[in-house]
């Protein structure tokens, strides 16, 4: 799971650093607002913690991957069970890292 935001001037995602697994708890750790900065067009703006949102990270998804590819080549001079591997690692990873980023994008922080 990684987090982003949107700048509101170029409207590109950029990644915001400070990881938490919910909203609340990266309420408790920056407050209500947090100054971001765009990294493409250098807009300095505060956001809301509402409009931080979770996306899917590839590099971990993609590590699962070559895990499973390894694992499927070792397990294939001994016990054959090639498919099973090489899909069952990378969707494991995938409804893992689904779920996290759904519990986190699905609470939100009531505005003052």
């Amino acid at each position: 799971m990684r987090l982003e935001f949107t700048c509101s001037g170029c409207k590109k995602q950029n990644k915001f650093t400070p990881v938490a697994p919910t909203r609340g708890d990266l309420q408790m750790k920056i407050g209500d607002e947090v100054k971001v900065n765009c990294l493409h067009c250098g807009k300095i703006e505060n956001k809301h913690i509402n409009r931080i949102d979770a996306v899917n990270d590839t590099k971990k998804l993609l590590l699962a991957l070559g895990i499973s590819v390894v694992v499927t080549f070792i397990l294939l001079f001994f016990f054959g069970l090639i498919g099973t591997i090489t899909f069952s690692i990378p969707l494991l990873m995938w409804i893992q890292e689904n779920s996290l980023i759904k519990s986190f994008n699905s609470y939100k922080i009531r505005r003052r």
